[in-house]
């Protein structure tokens, strides 16, 4: 049976086996938090220890500073859908492994296909490369990559991660940057918007 929504991808992912290092130091599963129906999907790394505890993607430091961003430009959480590259939370907060990104494939390439995103916001090295196959998130950043995802255009929009900018003592120049890259966002939604192909947010 074809899966045709998020509530049922959550599921089928709550209890997932694939990752054995993930699994013995997870404390749940990640699933996603937002509209279901929006068409805007926002795609970070990971869960960091907050998130692994509270179930909820950038519910931590970095997701204050996300959600700041998105109220900058007149969104908020509840409009988009914000999930990560893993639904698991990898010890000390290290970097995903290859193979890690590769079990959570299948996923994320599900959630994409049920929702339909018209723009994926990629936050950082990690989920820029899952979705482009790119890497160099610097100089990928603030630029919009019409790119062909099963068969439809989506707007993929690179941005710099928030804990970068915690990492770098909260530097209002990074800031007025993250700012600035928002906006563009903005821009892509709207004109998305005036195209009708939308829908509702």
């Amino acid at each position: 049976m074809e899966t045709k929504s998020l509530s049922e991808l959550r599921e089928k992912y709550k209890s997932c086996t694939r990752c054995s290092e993930l699994l013995n130091s997870r404390i749940q599963v990640v699933f996603g938090e937002g509209n279901s129906n929006a068409k805007v999907l926002f795609l970070g790394e990971a869960p960091g220890l907050s998130e692994a505890k509270q179930g909820v993607p950038f519910c931590g430091a970095s997701g204050k500073v996300l959600t700041e961003l998105l109220s900058s430009v007149g969104l908020s959480r509840e409009e988009v859908f914000i999930t990560n590259t893993l639904l698991c939370r990898p010890e000390n907060n290290r970097n995903p492994e290859k193979e890690e990104v590769e079990n959570c494939r299948e996923r994320l390439d599900k959630v994409i296909e049920v929702m339909q995103p018209a723009v994926i916001v990629t936050i950082g090295n990690f989920a820029t490369e899952r979705i482009l196959g790119k890497k160099g998130i610097t100089s990928l950043r603030g630029k919009v990559f019409p790119t062909f995802i099963a068969g439809r255009e989506v707007k993929v929009v690179p941005v710099i991660h928030p804990a970068n900018y915690l990492y770098n003592g909260r530097n209002p120049e990074i800031f007025a940057q993250m700012k600035r890259d928002f906006e563009m966002i903005a821009d892509v939604i709207d004109a998305k918007k005036k195209q009708k192909s939308l829908g509702e947010f």
